[in-house]
């Protein structure tokens, strides 16, 4: 996540079409760790390790899938839906799937604070609405390079968050932190003495 911060492995490691097409298939994966700005880094690092530790403690191993599994997805539909895209970097499309797939697990936990969560998900759709009306994205500065943010991906990682969701065994929807009833254990006694 800091390749920011060593910008010789950019040229190695961020997602490039030519070199994809070429054998570098491993940039299906990099490609979303290299960032264009500090305001880059710092938005998608910030959204990331928040979302996807609080997904993590609710639902151990989704965060690696989504690093295994949603980073080449993600990849790949920059492949097919944006042919003039040549580079691309930046964890946003992975934050938004932690978000999503977090919000999607809250609800079906029937947390308290369901209003909160279906809030996230209305925000996060107005957010890839406006960022794809404007020419900057809402909370990021690229810099003075000439990079523009993916509205695609973005939606990208919201369908893959449903996806990965609707197809999950997922624990009982109850919260953790919310002890079980108990319940009277029925006497095995016919016995009735009034």
């Amino acid at each position: 996540m800091l390749l920011w911060l060593a910008p010789a492995t950019h040229a190695a490691l961020l997602y490039d079409r030519a070199a994809i097409s070429h054998g570098e298939w491993w940039r299906l994966w990099t490609g979303h760790w290299v960032h264009f700005s500090a305001s880059h880094l710092f938005w998608n690092l910030t959204v990331m390790l928040v979302a996807g530790a609080w997904l993590e403690h609710l639902q151990p191993g989704w965060l690696l899938r989504l690093a295994l599994v949603v980073a080449p997805l993600l990849s790949l539909v920059l492949l097919l839906g944006e042919p003039a895209m040549q580079t691309y970097g930046g964890l946003s499309g992975l934050a938004t799937s932690a978000v999503v797939l977090l919000a999607l697990v809250q609800l079906h936990r029937r947390s308290p604070d369901r209003a909160w969560w279906w809030t996230i998900l209305l925000l996060i759709a107005a957010k890839i609405g406006v960022d794809a009306v404007r020419e900057e994205p809402l909370f990021v500065a690229l810099g003075a390079q000439a990079v523009r943010s993916s509205v695609l991906v973005h939606a990208a990682g919201a369908a893959a968050a449903l996806a990965l969701f609707s197809a999950r065994p997922i624990r009982p929807r109850t919260a953790p932190d919310r002890p079980q009833p108990e319940y009277p254990v029925p006497s095995t006694s016919t016995n009735h003495i009034p």
